[in-house]
């Protein structure tokens, strides 16, 4: 089993006290094949289900926060993800993504852990950000580029929109447990005095930047960190930047959060509205692709804009 005492659920040790569930959870868990274990899934499933009445569904739709509605104007929430993809565009491609990704997508790809997740019986998991799927796609296509062309550096730019679901509980106003988000990647090949890092990084924070002002949120503001104190010029180009579209942005070196998920560089994306700051975006360097593609070469930068969040605190 994966994992040690620390991180072990509080529930998984009062199973572990049954006769056998030790032996049953290795089975499920190491032994058998991914078929067969969807197999056992499945049964699992059927016969719980069995045991489920129409009263069953409906007491659990009023009590589960992941089943819920969400509280946005639907209408609202689409005319916002449309003026989105239309902001990034035709810089970045929009695709249209599947609900869920392969099982390990989060945290095998990105160090998410599992319990934030939720994971299918089918070796898939509902997604959680969608520059996880994004990143798959745009991998698969920087391997086709470079079975043509070893050293190829022409970047691929995907944009997606996604109703994510996340499984920790969120604290604070404004949080869900499933909600929309937009998601960039750029994924590319490094170029030589951090060429790449400095032009992606500074082109996603302006595109988060340019679709706030576009959704009518004038006054927007940037905190921008470099975790490995190796990318100033990125910092600097990125605030530069930001200065001639009229955003307040500032160098962030005391953040601590995301540290590990982001390498180097990453920023923080908010609005003001009224006294009040809001975030809404975040994103970053990650080592996605060089893990994806086994190319220390490869370079991807991600990033992500709470249109959910955006929506309800619009005017």
């Amino acid at each position: 089993m994966d994992g040690g005492a620390d991180d072990q659920h509080p529930g998984l040790t009062r199973i572990l006290r049954r006769p056998d569930a030790a032996r049953a959870i290795a089975l499920l868990g190491d032994d058998l094949s991914g078929s067969d274990l969807t197999t056992a899934l499945l049964e699992i499933a059927r016969r719980r289900v069995a045991a489920v009445s129409p009263l069953d569904v409906l007491a659990q739709y009023e009590r589960d926060r992941f089943v819920a509605p969400a509280t946005v104007d639907p209408r609202a929430l689409l005319a916002m993800q449309l003026v989105a993809l239309e902001t990034v565009a035709p810089q970045f491609e929009a695709i249209a993504t599947s609900p869920v990704a392969p099982l390990g997508a989060h945290a095998a790809v990105a160090g998410v852990h599992q319990d934030r997740v939720i994971t299918t019986i089918r070796r898939t998991e509902v997604a959680a950000d969608p520059t996880n799927s994004l990143a798959l796609e745009a991998a698969l296509r920087r391997r086709r580029l470079l079975s043509s062309d070893a050293r190829s550096t022409h970047a691929v730019r995907l944009a997606g929109v996604d109703r994510v679901v996340r499984a920790q509980q969120f604290g604070g106003p404004r949080t869900f447990a499933h909600f929309t988000l937009l998601g960039l990647v750029t994924a590319g090949r490094a170029t030589g005095s951090r060429e790449f890092e400095t032009a992606a990084f500074a082109e996603h924070v302006r595109m988060l930047c340019s679709i706030c002002l576009a959704l009518g949120f004038t006054e927007r503001r940037v905190h921008v960190t470099d975790f490995s104190g190796t990318h100033d010029r990125a910092l600097q180009a990125t605030i530069d930047a930001l200065a001639a579209d009229d955003v307040i942005a500032l160098r962030w070196p005391e953040r601590e959060l995301g540290r590990g998920y982001y390498p180097s560089v990453c920023c923080k994306v908010s609005v003001v509205v009224g006294d009040e700051e809001i975030e809404v975006g975040d994103g970053g360097m990650v080592d996605w692709t060089q893990r994806l593609l086994g190319n220390r070469k490869e370079r991807l930068m991600i990033s992500g804009l709470g249109i959910e969040r955006l929506a309800s605190v619009a005017r």
